[in-house]
């Protein structure tokens, strides 16, 4: 089933798909950036933060703690699931975008001396993006779930 998220006028396209795996059984709600024209990060991120947030009321029980970023450097892919105090039993919906289409113009705009990521890479880049974008997202405060972001082990989280 795939479906269209309209924000600030860029749209993202998400397939919804269900996964089956070794005792973990969930949806996957997934969209590709194609194009790097005239998309902004903040834009993207925004998009697919704001898709997670709109599945928090079927994500949420009584166990959830964390709502986790997981960056993926080599396929350049944000992962958003909500998920327990052990990071290790993740909630039914989980999000993901490919960003891989970004990745020369995040290279070329981390290299400029005009933007105000320069010099990050593009996992900080979204981190800090996320950050700015979550500090006015009155959808996830709505809820009393800690933001987290990691780019390698869920165990060794960073704070949003």
């Amino acid at each position: 089933m795939a479906y269209q998220q309209d924000f600030k006028d860029q749209p993202l396209t998400w397939d919804e798909a269900a996964v089956q795996g070794s005792g973990t059984d969930y949806l996957l709600h997934s969209s590709v950036v194609t194009s790097s024209d005239n998309l902004t990060i903040e834009v993207i991120l925004a998009n697919c933060v704001e898709h997670a947030v709109a599945l928090l009321a079927e994500n949420i029980n009584d166990d959830s703690l964390y709502f986790m970023f997981e960056w993926d450097n080599t396929a350049s892919t944000l992962a958003i699931v909500v998920t327990d105090d052990s990071k290790s039993r993740d909630a039914k919906h989980r999000v993901l975008c490919d960003l891989s289409a970004m990745n020369a113009k995040m290279k070329q705009l981390a290299e400029s001396d005009q933007w105000k990521y320069q010099g990050e890479s593009f996992a900080d880049i979204v981190k800090h993006a996320l950050h700015d974008y979550l500090t006015t997202c009155t959808g996830f405060m709505r809820y009393s779930l800690v933001a987290v972001f990691h780019q390698g082990s869920r165990q060794q989280t960073e704070l949003l």
